[in-house]
């Protein structure tokens, strides 16, 4: 007959050490490869949200003659692309804003202002007269006609904005409706970055920002960064009328 010793089949010390590198070997392994795929998880959710509004901004074309509701606009505005109530394309939406919603990229993980919250913002350029820079486009409050894009497959609609805290009350965080790339987050640097916002220096999906253009596609690019200026050429995706204004501008 055999005696079992009362140690034998149990764990030692080294045994258990071991287990725990390992676990943590495989730990770290693994735990980059989830937190990129729910990164680009909330990437693809960010993007889906921006094909809903593209489609929303199509079906407004159809009702109002195949123009765009305004970039910017004055309160209770009807033709104002993101007012409250039932303004610019929010009939078409169902919502006018708030976390989860298709408003807000997915990255967004906290809102506190008086306002719905709200991610995305359109290109201030597409205005009737088109491409009016800041301050010329403050009281233009007419969309764009799209027979006016010269090129809507290089022109954005839409990109994702740059939170800022405001100063009036009640309000600790805003994202503007409209504006151009200096109202991009990731335009700028950590070691410039821009007063009054939060951390303007970074990108929201990662050294990228997901930008819809005219012709309703998708495209993820990191954000041009101070203090540049997009080309003063016809490659510029922020004019309406890239020949006229690459002409006008194009000795800069």
């Amino acid at each position: 007959m055999r005696w079992r010793s009362r140690d034998e089949g149990a764990l030692s010390l080294l045994d258990v050490v071991v287990a725990v590198a390992l676990i943590g070997l495989l730990a770290g392994i693994l735990m980059p490869v989830m937190f990129r795929a729910r990164s680009q998880s909330r990437k693809a959710r960010c993007a889906a949200n921006m094909h809903q509004l593209g489609r929303a901004f199509n079906l407004y074309l159809l009702d109002w003659n195949g123009a765009y509701p305004a970039p910017g606009g004055k309160p209770g505005d009807y033709n104002y692309w993101a007012q409250s109530g039932r303004g610019g394309i929010v009939r078409y939406i169902g919502s006018t804003g708030g976390m989860g919603t298709v408003w807000c990229c997915p990255e967004l993980s906290s809102w506190l202002s008086r306002f719905p919250a709200r991610t995305y913002s359109m290109n201030s350029y597409l205005r009737d007269p088109p491409d009016p820079p800041y301050p010329l486009c403050i009281g233009i409050f007419k969309g764009c006609p799209e027979t006016n894009i010269e090129a809507p497959a290089r022109t954005i609609l839409l990109y994702e904005g740059l939170p800022i805290t405001p100063t009036w009350p009640d309000s600790l965080d805003y994202i503007y409706r409209c504006g151009d790339w200096t109202c991009v987050r990731g335009w700028y640097t950590e070691r410039y970055p821009c007063l009054h916002t939060q951390r303007s220096w970074l990108p929201w999906h990662g050294d990228k920002n997901n930008y819809l253009y005219i012709d309703g596609h998708i495209y993820a690019f990191q954000p041009n960064k101070y203090p540049n200026h997009p080309p003063f050429d016809i490659t510029n995706e922020w004019w309406v009328r890239k020949s006229e204004m690459a002409a006008r501008y194009g000795a800069h």
